[in-house]
């Protein structure tokens, strides 16, 4: 009998939140969860931008909505959850990729920017986690979470971001953990490790500039930075069936570059 790909790789029936999806990675991971049949909800503090992207989706064919969330905020975060499972009738599946990658050198990292990157990039995906599972238990649904993290919690990559590696480090430690208490439950959790992958908000993000030895260390072996698009598709293997007996793990994306 031949492999059914719709069947192993298709999401129809699937509810799912995406958060940071209004545009970047985010975006991506949203398109191909909608492109493989889901309903997506995209949660990000920019509700405009947001919007525009649900209704590019709709456009494609996708079913789509935006949501406004700050994940820093915890009545911000459960109120979308709900909302969420309200809109649409249920959850099944959340990608944690909201973050921010503030920079700064370990001598100038003041406590407020150490907690604005851990209250977005760690507080945050911990809400959406507890909601999330709190739905799908509820629900019986064998959802599936999974974690944008960074390959920098693995091994130091750049100068400048150690608050922001701490806390991605941190999301490691959630979703093995959360994987361990959810496994009962039919839940999976997994993480997804992006190396260095060009997106608007890279190119936003505030701190010192990058020295130029060291942007040349940053393009790994296979000859290319990353894609929104390369994240996306790992993300979508990972809420899929095909991953059903996959749950705990960090799955790293980064063109090769740890292995240099």
């Amino acid at each position: 009998m031949l492999l059914d790909l719709g069947k192993l790789f298709g999401l129809d029936g699937q509810v799912a939140i995406v958060t940071g999806a209004a545009e970047g990675m985010g975006a991506a991971i949203a398109r191909h969860l909608a492109g493989a049949g889901a309903k997506v909800a995209l949660a990000d503090i920019n509700l405009a931008l947001a919007e525009q992207t649900a209704a590019d989706i709709r456009a494609e064919g996708g079913d789509a909505r935006a949501y406004a969330v700050d994940m820093a905020q915890e009545a911000s975060v459960v109120e979308m959850v709900a909302k969420v499972r309200a809109d649409f009738g249920g959850l099944t599946i959340l990608v944690n990729n909201a973050g921010v990658q503030d920079r700064e050198f370990l001598e100038n990292t003041t406590v407020e920017l150490w907690d604005r990157i851990h209250g977005i990039n760690l507080r945050g995906p911990f809400l959406a986690l507890r909601e999330a599972a709190k739905v799908m238990r509820a629900d019986g649904a064998k959802g599936r979470i999974v974690n944008i993290a960074s390959h920098s919690a693995k091994h130091p990559i750049l100068p400048g971001i150690l608050a922001y590696a701490s806390a991605k480090t941190g999301v490691l430690g959630l979703t093995r953990n959360a994987a361990l208490e959810l496994v009962k439950d039919g839940i999976t959790v997994n993480a997804v490790l992006p190396g260095n992958t060009t997106t608007a908000g890279q190119y936003r993000a505030p701190g010192p500039p990058i020295a130029p030895e060291v942007i040349a260390t940053l393009t790994p072996p296979l000859g290319r930075t990353g894609t929104p698009d390369d994240i996306a598709a790992a993300v979508l293997y990972l809420v899929t069936p095909a991953s059903a007996w996959v749950t705990g793990q960090s799955l790293v994306v980064d063109g090769g570059h740890l292995m240099s």
